[in-house]
């Protein structure tokens, strides 16, 4: 732990706190509204249509670009549901 880290009384990732922080999301409970672009090629980067793949960053799942458009265009319906 550094200074800064100190000074700000930040812990380690592993020191997470609050009414979730020890219930592990499973893949099936997941909404996957947190979809991340990922790009295979150095020049893709930052056009999200240009995207190889989307990975959950709360469950680490992966989609295709389809499945991704699949789940952000019924992501109220899930959503409202949950």
């Amino acid at each position: 732990m550094g200074f800064l880290d100190k000074l700000f009384k930040r812990g380690d990732a592993s020191e997470a706190e609050g009414l979730h922080a020890d219930v592990p999301i499973e893949r099936d409970e997941c909404p996957h509204t947190n979809l991340v672009p990922k790009w295979d090629e150095p020049d893709d980067i930052g056009h999200e249509d240009r995207a190889s793949r989307f990975d959950c960053g709360t469950c680490g799942a992966t989609f295709t670009p389809a499945e991704a458009q699949e789940l952000r265009d019924t992501e109220a319906e899930r959503i409202g549901a949950v």
